[in-house]
């Protein structure tokens, strides 16, 4: 439970209104979202529930959707010059 919240925190977190400058934001949402990936993706091989039924649980949807935020996060830091792909 407490990686969970980590995760939520580091997700959800707002940026400082003393934050020096856009590339620590930037870093902190790349850390955001690698952060959130590695948890889903730990969750998702170590959940019996998740292996034994076709459909994911309700805590890997639930991650899923803060690493769905986290990348979105990621991309906004990233600005609109940044490629998508």
């Amino acid at each position: 439970m407490i990686t969970l919240f980590r995760v939520y925190q580091s997700v959800n977190l707002a940026p400082s209104p003393d934050a020096p400058c856009p590339e620590k934001s930037m870093s902190s949402a790349n850390d955001a979202l690698e952060n959130a990936r590695f948890t889903y993706e730990q969750h998702m091989n170590t959940c019996r529930q998740c292996h034994a039924d076709a459909a994911p649980c309700a805590v890997a949807k639930h991650l899923l959707r803060l690493y769905n935020l986290a990348r979105r996060d990621a991309m906004r830091a990233a600005g609109p010059d940044a490629p998508t792909a």
